[in-house]
């Protein structure tokens, strides 16, 4: 499951797991459109590389993103064509499924969430319940997250509490949902008499959180707070997840992305680019599909637990 998924990082994590055999992706979002426009883009058979577009010219890479990542997505007064109640499960295709719903009122729609952690809307309608085709969710990425640039003096509360509920309420929410979705099926599977022959594969959590998170900056105070609460969530329930759940290992790591290549980005002007870029040891802006490698790796490695990667070509030395 993965929130945010509609663009930029979150889209690049979808498409990478899809690539390395992932048996099923749900994506979450607000928007029904962008949800379904999404799910066409993993769906089509040149899905590859339909998020990006790389050239490279010598030292240089240059890399055309589609969409906004979610960090920069300030698109927040989007109508949908089609209006699904919060909580919405769509079963896009055997291997894509939609979940309409805004993390930011995410405590609206729990039980809903939840039960998507469960099982996909095909399988939800099974008589057979503890059928092989059955597929939980095991690996959660928090990648939903908005940005309103404004010094802290200006900006309106309201803006502030739509960072943090989205930012920060939305993954610790999501993340609640995962545990207490594994603490019921271990409750479920309890009885049953078979002992698996391998250990049970580990629950994941990724947690995109921000170099401002731990690298001060200017007009993005509750941003930067949500995104150091992200790696506070990390942390805690590292070390939570041990003594509450029994039988199933849950793991929580976070990736801290610096400046990553978006449309947001290409905006700035030369001037601006090429100052950001020297600020860089790398001398290079990031892209999505790097920060999906790095979603791989803490996906499959099965001892990465409270693990912080930052990805941020050596910014955050300096």
């Amino acid at each position: 499951m993965i929130t945010g998924g509609t663009s930029g990082i979150g889209f690049a994590i979808a498409e990478r797991f899809l690539q390395e055999g992932a048996k099923r992706i749900i994506l979450v979002g607000r928007s029904h459109e962008r949800l379904v426009k999404a799910a066409s883009k993993l769906e089509a058979p040149t899905s590859v590389n339909t998020f990006a577009a790389v050239e490279s010219r010598g030292d240089s890479i240059i890399r055309e993103v589609a969409t906004k990542a979610p960090e920069t997505d300030q698109q927040l007064q989007n109508k949908d064509t089609e209006t699904k109640s919060q909580g919405t499960l769509i079963e896009s295709s055997s291997k894509v499924s939609l979940l309409v719903g805004d993390v930011s009122e995410a405590g609206t729609w729990l039980r809903e969430l939840e039960k998507a952690m469960v099982s996909s809307p095909a399988q939800s309608r099974m008589m057979v319940s503890n059928t092989p085709e059955q597929q939980p969710v095991d690996i959660l990425v928090n990648a939903a997250g908005i940005s309103i640039s404004n010094i802290l003096a200006k900006i309106e509360p309201d803006d502030i509490s739509r960072v943090l509920r989205t930012n920060l309420e939305g993954a610790m929410l999501a993340s609640r949902a995962l545990v207490r979705a594994s603490i019921r099926s271990r409750m479920k599977n309890r009885g049953t008499s078979s002992i698996p022959e391998t250990p049970v594969p580990s629950k994941c959590i990724i947690n995109i959180s921000s170099l401002l998170a731990i690298k001060g900056g200017t007009g993005a105070v509750p941003y930067a707070a949500s995104k150091a609460g992200i790696l506070g969530l990390t942390r805690s329930l590292a070390v939570e997840a041990a003594h509450s759940v029994r039988g199933v290992a849950v793991r929580s790591n976070a990736i801290v992305p610096g400046y990553i290549q978006t449309p947001m980005i290409a905006d700035f002007s030369d001037g601006e680019t090429s100052r950001l870029k020297d600020s860089v040891p790398l001398r290079r802006f990031g892209t999505p599909h790097e920060v999906a490698d790095a979603a791989v790796f803490l996906a499959q490695n099965e001892y990465a637990n409270n693990c912080v990667l930052n990805l941020d070509g050596g910014l955050s030395a300096i």
